[in-house]
């Protein structure tokens, strides 16, 4: 007797790219056999799955669940209705401002999720010299923390300066990692030629493949290069960066091979999780791009694309599941880990039953309620400052120019985490540097928000849009601390003030009102069920609207804009980056 007998539907064999009747039987969490349709067969249980398909469960292989601004689990329960069965979870977010707390709150998630979410350990908290951070993870931690069995290995090693220049213990991170038997993730944007083998040979230029993918290619060509090095591309189709509209359509063009190309979402908010979806969205897209380019048929089409976020991913990530003796996924086959999807249809992809090794965790399109393990303790209510922000934290001084100032401006670009280093001349007034909203440029400051040490500083942004008011969050990659960009001195002070004084969250302030939403856990997520996450959250942006913003999503932009690792031009508390140099660089320009 098995446990589970999955019969009459279609099976998805996605190894041999094709369709065919057959029942899957389950038994101990996993795929026992494959048995002709409608067989007789002596089961605990039979889900009838006539009229349908039947697909392995679907793959995230790189993603930051705090970007969803949801906790582990609430988002765990949201992806599994789509049909994702595994998540490979980089928690530096969290990590940035808790350090090992942090990551310990996501194993305890992990345990009770109805998917598998496995940990990388974050390989760069903090990110960079450059900024101050909640907390650091140095080589013992990591080293500890990677014998964890949850654990696949070190998450994207963003500082690849380090790993080309051997410099501090960004090589020796990477060899633990790989020592053990487990998987490294990699994160090289612009990356190239000899730098590139170095990085992914992690400095010794000796042909092997040490640091494994890349999911920071935003070009066809750069994702090709990648390749050829031997890294596995993780192609982005994410709320934050939709790469995959640019290199798939390459890809297909020049009959390059998929293999060794995969799909992820790297960073995905709640509001298109609950609307749109999470890797079934990414798989439609894929299909429609492949019906458009390839000249496939639908089928064919949709099952080209479902191999790109399920078997590609299962095979980035099986060095880890051999190094634990553990059983394989991303496929329909005997002895692989029992994580299958009911779907209506191969257009659709609308999920009616989830199994996850073995169990049936999605019925009927809907995942029972979980309930979240433990308490959140320190990690709540994370914003310290060293005093309550006054309009004079956000003044610029025009150091003796008199009319006008040549300035370094962030050129931020909506759908993009790259911006442009621009210099534009900026009016001066009472030795102050003012924005000009004629020229789409207004203040951006960061405050450090971790140890209320009063670090702060001021520069200028383009491509918000602003025209009045202010935005501010304690979400800020990777550092995460506290960002505010606006047009006067005031309505920053009040919104950055606002946030903070919720425990941390996201805040608009226009003519004189307060909207905001309040992420308690870490400064970085809510401790509400997603109905109320997305609720709140569209309110905040209708709020943002007001504020004149041409962006659709202010604040996922406002988020990348202190992340000093994706060129060209970021800042800090302690001040702007040029990205490119690797270097501080000044705000005004001789």
């Amino acid at each position: 007797m098995v446990d589970l007998h999955v019969r009459g539907g279609t099976i998805v064999d996605v190894a041999a790219k094709r369709c065919y009747a057959g029942d899957v039987l389950i038994d101990d969490g996993l795929i026992h056999s494959i048995a002709p349709p409608s067989s007789q067969v002596s089961a605990a249980a039979t889900l009838d799955a006539a009229g349908q398909f039947v697909i392995p469960g679907l793959i995230d292989p790189h993603l930051h669940i705090e970007s969803s601004l949801l906790n582990p689990l609430e988002f765990a329960q949201a992806a599994v209705e789509h049909g994702t069965t595994a998540v490979f979870v980089d928690p530096h977010e969290i990590a940035n401002v808790a350090g090992r707390a942090g990551i310990e709150l996501f194993l305890r998630h992990a345990e009770a999720a109805p998917l598998d979410i496995f940990i990388g350990v974050p390989s760069c908290v903090p990110a960079t010299d450059f900024e101050d951070t909640g907390a650091a993870l140095g080589l013992a931690d990591v080293a500890d923390l990677l014998r964890h069995p949850r654990v696949y290995g070190l998450a994207e090693m963003m500082n690849f300066p380090g790993v080309i220049y051997d410099l501090g213990e960004a090589r020796a991170k990477v060899d633990c990692a790989y020592d053990l038997g487990k998987v490294v993730d990699g994160h090289a944007p612009g990356v190239s030629e000899d730098d590139l083998r170095l990085y992914v040979t992690n400095g010794r230029d000796d042909g092997t493949v040490r640091i494994m993918s890349d999911h920071e290619s935003r070009t066809g060509p750069e994702a090709l290069e990648k390749r050829a090095a031997g890294m596995t591309v993780a192609v982005r189709y994410g709320s934050a960066a939709k790469d995959l509209d640019a290199i798939l359509p390459y890809l297909i063009e020049r009959g390059v091979s998929l293999e060794g190309f995969m799909l992820c979402s790297d960073d995905l908010d709640a509001h298109e999780l609950h609307t749109e979806g999470h890797v079934d969205r990414s798989v439609r897209r894929a299909r429609d791009i492949l019906l458009q380019c390839a000249g496939m048929d639908a089928q064919q089409a949709a099952i080209q694309a479902l191999v790109l976020a399920t078997l590609h991913p299962a095979r980035y990530v099986a060095r880890y599941f051999r190094q634990q003796g553990a059983p394989g996924m991303g496929e329909i086959g005997p002895g692989k880990a029992a994580n299958l999807a009911v779907v209506d249809s191969l257009a659709e992809l609308r999920c009616t039953t989830v199994i996850r090794r073995g169990e049936i965790v999605v019925a009927n399109g809907k995942a029972q309620r979980r309930e979240t393990p433990g308490g959140y303790g320190r990690l709540l209510h994370t914003v310290s400052l060293d005093r309550p922000l006054q309009p004079s934290d956000f003044t610029a001084p025009a150091n003796g120019r008199e009319t006008t100032a040549a300035v370094r401006v962030i050129g931020a670009q909506d759908g993009s985490l790259t911006t442009r280093n621009e210099v534009i001349s900026l009016p001066v007034r009472a030795g102050e540097i003012c924005a000009d909203v004629e020229q789409d440029v207004v203040k951006i400051a960061v405050i450090e928000r971790h140890h209320a040490t009063g670090t702060r500083s001021v520069g200028f942004v383009s491509g918000l849009g602003l025209q009045r008011g202010a935005v501010a969050s304690t979400v800020g990659h990777d550092s995460h601390n506290l960002i505010v960009a606006g047009v006067a001195a005031q309505d920053m002070a009040a919104a950055a003030n606002h946030a903070a004084a919720i425990g941390g969250g996201m805040a608009v302030v226009v003519d004189g009102e307060v909207t905001a939403l309040q992420l308690a856990l870490g400064g970085l997520m809510s401790t509400e069920p997603i109905e109320s996450v997305v609720g709140d959250y569209a309110a905040l942006l209708a709020a943002a609207q007001r504020t004149g913003t041409t962006s659709k999503n202010i604040f996922l932009l406002l988020s990348f804009l202190a992340l000093p690792v994706i060129p060209q031009l970021k800042i800090t508390n302690r001040g702007l980056v040029d990205v490119d140099a690797f270097a501080p660089t000044p705000l005004l320009v001789d």
